[in-house]
């Protein structure tokens, strides 16, 4: 009996892992679709030759943001909009960790959730999203701080006004 009830118990697990896993493929495929044509895009209009790291950045517009490198190991950064598209050497910018300091210098309490590169009103930038600690009324605050990626100088903060 404990057998047909273990035997009983994997195949449940299974099957809901099975499930789960074909659930998430269904979820994420447009996504992964994005992200397949930007890169091969990258890969046919700009100088890209290895992509390493691909994210999905939503501001004015969406742009896909391939990190990578060319056929002499030079990393650089390619924008893939539906209508445009900005290539630049990673070493022409500042680097995140730049950024990481110069936002830990204006706000060193600041939890830093992730930084990426982005598009800000047709410029190239580097964004921060943080959260900084409760304050007097006990709730946590998120901003997205916006970098210039040539030279790192600060640009704008949003506030998130949601809890």
């Amino acid at each position: 009996m404990k057998i047909k009830i273990a035997v009983a118990a994997v195949a449940a697990a299974a099957l809901l892992l099975f499930f789960g896993l074909r659930f998430i493929n269904a979820v994420q495929e447009d996504e992964w679709k994005i992200q397949r044509s930007a890169v091969q895009t990258a890969y046919e209009k700009t100088i890209l030759t290895k992509a390493d790291k691909v994210e999905r950045f939503v501001g004015d517009k969406a742009y896909t943001v391939i990190r990578g490198e060319d056929k002499i190991a030079q990393k650089l950064i390619v924008w893939v909009g539906e209508d445009e598209i900005f290539t630049q050497m990673q070493s022409d910018g500042v680097t995140e960790e730049q950024v990481l300091s110069v936002l830990q210098t204006k706000q060193p309490t600041a939890d830093v959730l992730r930084t990426m590169p982005g598009v800000l009103n047709g410029n190239l930038v580097w964004e921060a999203f943080y959260k900084l600690p409760a304050d007097e009324t006990g709730s946590e605050r998120f901003y997205y701080d916006y970098y210039s990626f040539k030279d790192g100088a600060w640009l704008d903060t949003y506030r998130l006004s949601i809890q």
